[in-house]
């Protein structure tokens, strides 16, 4: 099924910005999904992701700051990195360490995320969301200037698995 989806611009920065995806049809992005369904539960655990967060804006999104998931074809990141503990598992997608487009995630109670269906479609959706986006940045359709992303940010993907 094809789901339509704009790159949403959450926050302007100058040395990262944040985006995330926003699916034609839901109220949020992926990314205030995420903060919603766990803001109340796991307080502390967001608290310290959207801290992490602050650091990179400030400092740059330098791949230390990430957990690598996904294959090595793609972009696929995580917080926390592996220097920091959480329950939770963002998901997201490091642009040139310039852009992060922030997906969504979720509680992480197995050894891999493969081995749960929410973290793993939460990894193939930004997988697809990646590929869409490589093809946009070839065809110049789509240009990281700076910490921006500029061009048509809607698009479509694949959403089944």
């Amino acid at each position: 099924m094809e789901r339509n989806l704009f790159l949403e611009l959450l926050e302007d920065g100058n040395k990262v910005s944040l985006y995330s995806p926003h699916f034609e049809g839901e109220a949020y992005s992926e990314f205030e999904t995420f903060l919603l369904a766990y803001k109340d539960s796991y307080p502390d655990d967001v608290r310290q992701l959207v801290y992490r967060l602050d650091i990179i804006k400030r400092d740059g999104a330098d791949d230390r700051h990430f957990r690598y998931e996904g294959t090595r074809k793609d972009r696929v990141m995580a917080l926390p990195s592996h220097l920091e503990t959480t329950s939770l598992r963002l998901y997201l997608l490091n642009i040139a360490a310039k852009v992060l487009i922030l997906g969504n995630g979720g509680l992480k109670t197995t050894a891999t995320y493969e081995e749960d269906s929410h973290l793993h479609k939460c990894v193939q959706t930004l997988q697809k969301i990646d590929i869409q986006l490589k093809q946009l940045e070839k065809q110049k359709v789509i240009t990281v200037t700076g910490t921006k992303l500029l061009g048509t940010l809607t698009f479509s993907i694949d959403d089944e698995p």
